[in-house]
């Protein structure tokens, strides 16, 4: 089952207002993450692609074929990937850009784990790099939407699918930012 569209919605409203520091983080780094263009893009989880009309001027639409791409073998079709051409409308950002720098991690423990993303990116986050200190708000809400997010079973298999192949990375270790729930794998 897809997350309705409502959901987004409450979802995006959850992280309109919280950012991970008392000030633009984007002062630190030139707002590199928020500037787009190549190899600087994100994929939308099923049905996000809903709240967008596919006409916007500031975003760059792929569609992917999952089976081309690393993502879960529960996973079939396509999956919708953007880019800014420019900074985005704050109120219209996807949710992989609201949760930025974190992101989900299911422990074999079968714990939520909020954790710094361990992603290779073509540019350096300070607060990343730096493990700087988030907002407690921040955190609380980014765990609050994922909590959510995985009760769709397909958006929790993308979770365990890129939790499994991070354990694999032998140098992998978690910079852990909060410890949820259990979460029913």
């Amino acid at each position: 089952m897809t997350i309705a569209v409502s959901t987004y919605k409450k979802l995006y409203a959850l992280l309109e207002d919280v950012t991970p520091l008392e000030y633009d983080c984007g002062l630190l780094c030139g707002s590199i993450c928020c500037h787009g263009g190549q190899d600087l893009g994100i994929y939308l989880f099923p049905g996000e692609e809903r709240l967008f009309t596919g006409d916007e001027d500031w975003l760059v639409w792929e569609v992917h074929k999952v089976s081309e791409y690393d993502f879960p073998p529960s996973w079939e079709g396509t999956v919708d990937f953007v880019a800014c051409t420019e900074f985005c409308p704050r109120d219209k950002r996807p949710l992989q850009c609201r949760f930025f720098p974190l992101t989900a991690h299911l422990g074999q423990d079968g714990l939520l784990y909020i954790i710094l993303d361990s992603l290779e990116l073509p540019y350096e986050c300070p607060l990343i790099t730096e493990k700087m200190e988030l907002r407690s708000d921040f955190v609380q809400r980014v765990h609050e939407a994922w909590r959510i997010l995985l009760t769709d079973a397909k958006i929790r298999d993308l979770v365990l699918w890129d939790s499994r192949t991070r354990e694999r990375n032998p140098d992998f270790t978690p910079e852990i930012v909060l410890v949820g729930d259990q979460i029913p794998l």
